[in-house]
């Protein structure tokens, strides 16, 4: 097994710095004028590679392509930081102001589960930077979720969350499958490569994998329902917006995600079926086509 995530074929990745945080990037440019595409990924044991891996290539034959990892996962530094959501949205708008996108005020962001939630914060809290956004399964529109009780217990135990993230990763391809399948409500089981599970454990056996979450869920349940819900405030995003769900997502029900899409003032809707909370994974070739006709639309 690999000691670290590969990086596909076409796509090239460097380190900036980002409001005083080393950060990771990876891009595709076909250097065709397009607005470019931010993309982050979710929370967890997760990073840019991991979730989106060579759907970047696949997105990059149309336009500029960057995947961050996002402070405290990944490749890029682990902060000192309050690992707000907040904090994270203020991030990522200084990640765009400093980028460099020649001829480009704003630029289209996308976000998967937590990275949804950051770019729903963005569009509210940063609107100058963003031109078009796609939240997809996002967190921050869900206000109840299964186990909350737990999860709270476990943020406040963080030895504890360390432990089972471990343990987690450690138990070969073949129970790393399964949880995946279970706890992501996964629907596209060939999706699901060795390629990827060994992904997925190169990123859960880093030396703070996960402890970047644990401390925004706790940060999120601790601040109450303003910390765990957008939904109030989704009406002030102006972006273009798509939101992107899947039918069978047991983190992030897709009722919730058609009352987002209903709340935003220029919200579109797509529900791909047969398809659980990593979509980006499950259903690959549909989540490209579906961000192509957003982003390629007048």
């Amino acid at each position: 097994m690999a000691s670290a995530e590969r990086v596909p074929a076409g796509v090239t990745s460097r380190d900036i710095d980002v409001h005083g945080v080393r950060t990771r990037v990876f891009e595709v440019d076909p250097r065709n004028g397009r607005t470019p595409l931010i993309l982050l990924h979710g929370g967890g044991l997760d990073s840019a590679l991991v979730s989106y891996g060579s759907a970047l290539v696949s997105l990059g034959r149309r336009r500029r392509v960057i995947a961050p990892d996002l402070p405290g996962y990944g490749d890029s530094a682990f902060p000192d930081s309050s690992f707000s959501v907040p904090w994270y949205g203020d991030w990522v708008a200084e990640l765009i102001r400093g980028y460099g996108f020649d001829g480009f005020d704003r630029v289209d962001l996308g976000g998967l589960s937590l990275g949804g939630w950051i770019t729903l914060e963005v569009a509210i809290n940063h609107p100058d930077v963003v031109r078009r956004i796609i939240a997809i399964n996002a967190g921050g529109i869900t206000e109840k979720f299964t186990l909350m009780r737990t999860v709270k217990w476990l943020a406040h135990h963080p030895r504890l969350q360390r432990r089972i993230n471990r343990l987690s990763v450690g138990m070969g391809r073949r129970l790393t499958r399964l949880q995946l399948r279970a706890g992501l409500g996964m629907k596209n089981a060939s999706a699901l490569t060795d390629d990827l599970i060994d992904a997925v454990i190169v990123s859960g056996r880093r030396p703070r994998a996960g402890e970047a979450f644990t401390a925004t869920q706790r940060w999120a349940l601790d601040a109450g329902p303003e910390g765990l819900s957008l939904v109030a405030k989704l009406p002030q995003i102006n972006a273009n917006t798509l939101i992107l769900a899947g039918r069978d997502d047991p983190l992030v029900p897709a009722a919730d995600s058609i009352r987002a899409s209903q709340a935003v003032r220029d919200g579109q809707l797509r529900v791909l079926e047969s398809c659980g909370h990593w979509l980006v994974r499950d259903r690959p070739t549909e989540f490209v086509d579906a961000v192509d006709q957003f982003m390629d639309a007048p």
